[in-house]
């Protein structure tokens, strides 16, 4: 081969590079600019009432269609799934500032504060079992980002946290130790 053929091919390389690393550096500037697109548009999402209320009742995850982009967003956004997945996202924490979780049970029983009691001596010694109740680290950290709700399996009495395993087919025992172990979870920090 000659020197020539071989500058060519060198030159020929050296172009195409060039070009692949230009794509790449555009690719990465039009996905920060969808991104930042999602960002304006669903920062101004709000659900209705009545969806609000059954948001926090049942807390559809962002994925939902609760969280699609409406009409007033451009037809060749709603196409891009880069978009659609970030919108989604920012919608999802639009809907979750908007109001607080309210508690699955009335406010009077779930007491916030260790020392204060309930009237009610099989929900004291929910109170008091529920005080022995830990999310595991990786459980914790999924709940710290999800929020599934109080009702859920991971807050249910156990035989090891229940001082008295009979008391596991009382209703009264079991909602409020789920409610307890929830407090206790929203209060509990994740471990760095």
């Amino acid at each position: 081969m000659s020197i020539k053929k071989i500058l060519l091919i060198l030159l020929a390389t050296a172009a195409c590079l060039v070009q692949k690393a230009n794509a790449q550096h555009k690719t990465h500037e039009d996905s920060t600019e969808v991104i930042n697109a999602a960002h304006r548009y669903g920062a101004g999402f709000r659900l209705r009432d009545k969806e609000l209320e059954k948001f926090h009742a049942e807390h559809f995850p962002a994925t939902s269609d609760y969280f699609k982009p409406d009409a007033r967003v451009p037809k060749v956004l709603t196409t891009d799934s880069l978009f659609v997945k970030t919108y989604k996202l920012v919608a999802f924490d639009q809907a979750l500032d908007e109001k607080s979780f309210h508690p699955l049970l009335p406010s009077n029983l779930m007491p916030r504060h260790p020392d204060a009691g309930y009237s009610d001596p099989i929900k004291d010694i929910a109170r008091k079992d529920a005080q022995r109740f830990d999310l595991s680290k990786p459980l914790l950290a999924r709940f710290k980002k999800e929020k599934f709700p109080a009702k859920s399996d991971y807050f249910k009495p156990a035989a090891a946290n229940a001082s008295d395993p009979s008391m596991l087919s009382d209703s009264a025992y079991v909602q409020t130790f789920r409610m307890e172990a929830y407090n206790r979870a929203v209060d509990q920090k994740v471990a760095p």
